[in-house]
This record gives structure tokens, C-alpha cells and sequence, in this order.
């Protein structure tokens, strides 16, 4: 693509197949064409291993398992952008590939749907709360042991409405059902504070080839410099600790008084021994500041963990 002229150009956009992935694909699309409006924006569906996989706990499988086709398919200049959850996303990055940007942060939070309609704290006791994540099933077994946590599979769509079916309620991301215009199902937001999110929680990525530099200067414009900041210090947090998908750890930064405070945890399966930290850091330097929370944990003992990586 010649950078001195853009005009009738076009780029293809690669992504999921689920709801919640072209909703987040529309969500850059409007974004993108308020900035670029002469550049055509065409959806690539990609499926990956972890839609593939739907019998398989998640825990169970490698972090990357719902980004390694997509990122193979713009390797391969099948796409030339590639959204993802940021979460999903290995801290590790492909040594051709780059996010370039982020969109604005939803919501963090993780939130609690039941067919009573009630918060964590009231739900009766041997109830069965439905979760993938080794972080929420921890921080629930913490919070609530007198409740069963059993493992879910499935778009947002297809494990609410497992509530009442082998389920009496599910935890989930308030910034998937905020982006699906479902957020009034919601029986409790859990603040950052009783659960931190993972990293990069209600972000989205915008990756591109590091090669392709006019690509990678359209795309920067939409980047909202407040939430490439903070998730770029998660990311080096977990990239320091060397965590995986199976081992309950957690990182979430913001913005406060020009600085980045970030809260990092690392915790036994059963949510029992924690090993959490906050400090603040300089804006401009959010991988170190990951990267000095992560150290303070490490030194504390957070590595002796079952199941963190050494």
C-alpha cells in the first residue's frame, strides 16, 4: 500500500466467529473510520483451537488458543489486522507481530449472573457457579468454599443460558455482556479490589505485522494511550512471573494522579495462600513497572506456587 495514497484502499480485518468477537470488530470499524474514512474495512472469520475445542477445559489448554490462528493468518498476509481479547493474547509476543493499539477499556470487572438473582455473598450454600478460569474458581473458593465450582464452556450467550441446567449461576467479564448490550442481566459487579481482573480484562488489541508500517501508523490512531499503558504493564507483569492459563494469578493498573498503580496476586488453586502486591510507576515506563511487581512477588515466594513457571 503506497503511504502518499490510501484512497480505495482496503484491509482485512481478522477475527473469532463468536458475537462478542464482531462486536468487538465493529466496535473498532467505527472507530477506525471516523480516523481513516477513505481505507475499506472487510471481517475475516477465523476459527481457532478454542473454539474448535469446546470439550476441553480451558484450564487445561495453553494460553494463545484463541489468538495462534488469527496471528498465523496475519504472519501469512491472509489478514492485515487481527483483533483479540486482550487477555487472550500470550505475554510473549510473535516476534513479527506488535499490538499497535487498544481500544478504551470497558468495564474490568468480573460479574456474577444467578437464578437468584443475588450477590457472591447470598448465594445459598452448595450451590454450582460455573467459571474456566483457574483465577475465578480460586478467588471463589476463597470467598465462598461453601459453593461448588464447576468448569463451563461457551460463548457468553451459551453459558448464561446454562443457569438452571446443571448451573445456579456463572461468573463472566462485564465488558463482554457491556459490548453485547446485555449488562442489565447482571446480579453483582465484584469490584477490582475482592477480584482482581486479568490482564487486559475489557480490552481490545489491535495487532499488526511490524513490517507493515503504514498499516501499523493507521491503526496507532485509534489507540487510547490510558489503556495501552496500564495493559502493557499487566502483560509484563505475567511475561516476568512467567504465569500460564492453569495457575491463578491476576494484574490490573490504572491511571492514578499521573502515575500507574498496578495490583498483581498470585494464588494456590484453592485461593487460600496469596501473594499480593501494589506499587505505583512512571507512565512512561509500564513494562518496567510490571516487571518490578512481578520481582516483588517472586521475592516474597510467590514462585513457590504449584504450577507457576521457574
Amino acid at each position: 500500500m503506497d503511504a502518499s495514497n490510501t484512497k480505495d484502499k482496503s484491509l482485512r480485518v481478522g477475527t473469532r466467529l463468536s458475537r462478542l468477537a464482531t462486536a468487538q470488530v465493529d466496535e473498532f470499524i467505527s472507530i477506525f473510520s471516523k480516523h481513516s474514512p477513505e481505507i475499506k474495512l472487510s471481517m475475516v472469520p477465523i476459527k481457532t483451537e478454542g473454539d474448535r475445542k469446546k470439550d476441553i477445559p480451558l484450564s487445561e489448554m495453553k494460553r494463545g488458543m484463541f489468538v495462534r490462528e488469527i496471528e498465523h493468518a496475519l504472519i501469512s498476509k491472509h489478514i492485515d489486522i487481527a483483533i483479540h481479547s486482550a487477555k487472550d493474547i500470550p505475554p510473549n509476543s510473535n516476534s513479527e507481530l506488535q499490538i499497535s493499539a487498544m481500544l478504551k477499556r470497558a468495564d474490568p470487572r468480573d460479574i456474577i449472573i444467578n437464578k437468584w438473582n443475588l450477590p457472591l455473598a447470598r448465594i445459598p450454600d452448595g450451590a454450582t457457579i460455573g467459571t474456566s478460569s483457574p483465577r475465578r474458581s480460586a478467588f471463589i473458593s476463597n470467598h465462598r468454599p461453601q459453593l461448588l465450582v464447576k468448569p463451563i464452556r461457551g460463548n457468553v450467550d451459551t453459558r448464561i443460558k446454562k443457569i438452571g441446567k446443571g448451573y445456579d449461576g456463572i461468573v463472566l467479564a462485564a465488558a463482554g455482556l457491556q459490548r453485547l448490550n446485555m449488562i442489565d442481566i447482571v446480579d453483582q459487579f465484584i469490584d477490582t479490589e475482592t477480584f482482581v481482573p486479568d490482564a487486559g480484562q475489557g480490552a481490545i488489541a489491535i495487532q499488526t505485522r511490524i513490517e507493515d508500517k503504514l498499516t501499523t501508523k493507521l491503526v496507532s490512531k485509534v489507540n487510547h494511550y490510558a489503556t495501552f499503558v496500564c495493559v502493557a504493564a499487566e502483560r509484563s507483569f505475567m511475561r516476568t512471573l512467567g504465569g500460564n492459563c492453569s495457575t491463578p494469578h491476576a494484574s490490573y493498573a490504572e491511571i492514578n494522579n499521573d502515575l500507574i498503580k498496578i495490583t498483581g496476586l498470585v494464588c494456590s488453586n484453592d485461593g487460600k495462600t496469596q501473594y499480593k502486591e501494589t506499587i505505583y510507576g512512571n507512565l512512561d515506563s509500564p513494562e518496567k513497572t510490571g516487571f518490578d511487581l512481578a520481582k516483588t512477588l517472586i521475592e516474597i515466594g510467590a514462585l513457590d506456587i504449584e504450577g507457576i513457571s521457574k
